[in-house]
């Protein structure tokens, strides 16, 4: 026992040493009231970004993790840890996180102030529900805690608001226990309806650990439920059949026509289960093969697949300009209107999939308090996420109106998109959508009005570079980024 105690005696001097000076560099921000940006070293958000050296307060070291402490069942983390070492670091004692997004680059502070979630969001809300405390320098330099008993409702509004209340550096994480191997039972339903009853009817299985679905378009759609086990009783997935999770899925509807009453069963380590949609960033590898106008096969895929991991996919999207051609959005939609808006979507956008999955309910998450009242309505109406990843028209205005037009109807649906991803409301629409005196309220009462608002920062990122494609430049110099190991792709020297 001395060890760990020790190890983590240490960890927190050096801790508490790199949290001095991020308060010392944000007084002196706010000090001579110069509004700054926080920055992490990486993203994954696919936002046009760009940092200045003399503007920023730089959190990108801030990846310790703490020892798992397994009477409280949690673990502590500083917030640029990412999914796959903190699932590494947990899985050693028989546990992960409750909620660990499917990209492992996905940091624990971008995963909390992102409001992100995975196929474990039905039982346990989004990742920031899993949180149970935070300590979070505030906009004047002050080193402040929030859990849900002290400080709750900045523990609340933090999540979700892209960093505009503070500087997060440390949260402390709920953690449930796992076994080595996920089973993954396959059903396809030709109706979002019936994906719809049958995603409800696993909610109340206790048995499944995990529900998630793709909608490969119109009367094709797979319906997964998943639970733990320790042992699989056939071999587990191959590399590339678990990095190309998509074409498996859609393979086995093929070759095996999965029904409600026979499944197709397959079986991962946890590790690959956690991580199945890494790999190409969900399907985008499938489409970048398709841009470059490169045939897909068995060797052309070897070939790109050590550069195809999602952190690598989203250092091409930004170098390349290539976002400006793909539409990656994610929405919250409730149950009365999910149908319609995967409708809409399908009408508009027919070269896609879609990732959907049950949360909890929008009073359950937190979500009145965050949004326009009419969300009332539908507080109580289980929210589904809706993963929109597609290509998109070249014609940057067309692209442009296509993007308005799938956020405008989530909001006709009474939904919300997630904003890590480029946001295209004029400024009312946004605030019509989000609820702007109660965010203003508690970022007066936390300090928090020196920062640059939600919509600050979207308008800031949509000016960074939208429109400049370099696709073939932007690939070559991602994949030598790559092999020199540089990751300080978004600083401006």
């Amino acid at each position: 026992m001395a060890a760990p105690t020790k190890d983590a005696a240490k960890l927190m001097e050096e801790h508490k040493a790199a949290v001095a000076r991020i308060q010392d560099r944000v007084k002196y921000f706010h000090d001579n009231k110069k509004q700054f940006r926080v920055y992490h070293g990486s993203t994954s958000s696919t936002r046009p970004m760009s940092f200045t050296r003399d503007q920023i307060v730089d959190t990108s070291d801030m990846n310790r993790i703490f020892p798992v402490d397994l009477e409280t069942m949690t673990v502590k983390a500083e917030p640029k840890v990412p999914m796959d070492e903190l699932a590494a670091h947990c899985l050693k004692h028989g546990v992960i996180p409750k909620i660990v997004m499917e990209f492992k680059g996905i940091t624990v502070g971008g995963g909390y102030s992102g409001f992100s979630g995975e196929s474990s969001m039905y039982r346990y809300g989004l990742f920031n529900n899993t949180i149970s405390d935070i300590e979070i320098v505030l906009g004047d330099g002050t080193l402040e805690t929030a859990s849900r008993t002290h400080n709750q409702d900045l523990l609340e509004h933090a999540a979700g608001s892209l960093g505009t209340f503070g500087i997060v550096t440390l949260l402390t994480i709920e953690l449930i226990k796992a076994t080595p191997y996920v089973e993954v039972e396959m059903r396809r339903v030709d109706d979002v309806n019936k994906a719809h009853e049958l995603f409800e009817a696993a909610t109340k299985d206790e048995n499944i650990h995990f529900i998630d679905g793709v909608y490969f378009g119109k009367g094709k759609i797979v319906v997964m439920f998943s639970r733990f086990v320790e042992k699989p009783s056939k071999p587990v997935l191959k590399k590339m059949e678990v990095h190309w999770f998509a074409d498996t899925i859609e393979d086995k509807l093929v070759k095996e026509k999965p029904t409600n009453e026979k499944p197709s069963i397959v079986y991962m380590t946890t590790t690959d289960y956690l991580f199945r949609y890494d790999h190409g960033a969900f399907w985008g590898g499938k489409l970048a093969f398709t841009h470059f106008h490169v045939p897909q096969n068995r060797i052309t895929r070897r070939l790109a697949d050590p550069f195809l991991d999602s952190r690598t996919c989203y250092h091409a999207l930004h170098k390349s300009g290539l976002a400006n051609e793909y539409v990656v959005q994610d929405f919250g939609i409730p149950s009365s209107t999910v149908k319609q808006f995967v409708e809409f979507v399908n009408e508009t956008l027919p070269e896609l999939q879609i990732f959907l999955a049950p949360c909890k309910t929008a009073r359950e998450i937190g979500l009145t308090s965050r949004f326009n009242p009419r969300v009332s309505e539908v507080a109580d109406e289980r929210i589904f996420a809706v993963g929109v990843y597609g290509r998109g028209p070249a014609d940057p205005k067309a692209f442009y109106e296509l993007n308005r037009r799938l956020e405008l109807r989530s909001a006709e649906l009474l939904g919300a998109k997630l904003l890590y991803a480029r946001t295209y409301y004029t400024e009312d629409e946004f605030w019509m959508i989000y609820d702007k005196p109660i965010y203003e309220q508690m970022r007066k009462k936390y300090k928090a009005e020196g920062l640059p608002s939600v919509y600050d920062k979207l308008k800031a990122d949509m000016g960074t570079g939208a429109g400049k494609r370099r696709p073939v430049r932007g690939i070559v110099e991602t994949m030598w980024d790559k092999a020199i190991g540089n990751k300080n792709y978004l600083l401006k020297n």
